[in-house]
């Protein structure tokens, strides 16, 4: 488990119990920010892969 997951966690146990009235896309941005750092990571890879591809068929 990583400190987006943990943080997650807390901030919906936060939530839930109205200890804190924020928004759901707030208490769930760690995550989200997460998802969007492994799509980043996920493009990158498949570009260079592309590339790999491309240099040993020529």
């Amino acid at each position: 488990m990583g400190v987006t997951e943990l943080l997650t966690i807390i901030f919906v146990v936060l939530k839930l119990t109205d200890t804190v009235t924020w928004s759901w896309w707030i208490v769930l941005l760690p995550e989200l920010i997460a998802v969007g750092i492994y799509l980043i990571l996920f493009i990158v890879w498949l570009v260079l892969f592309i590339i790999a591809i491309i240099k040993v068929r020529v």
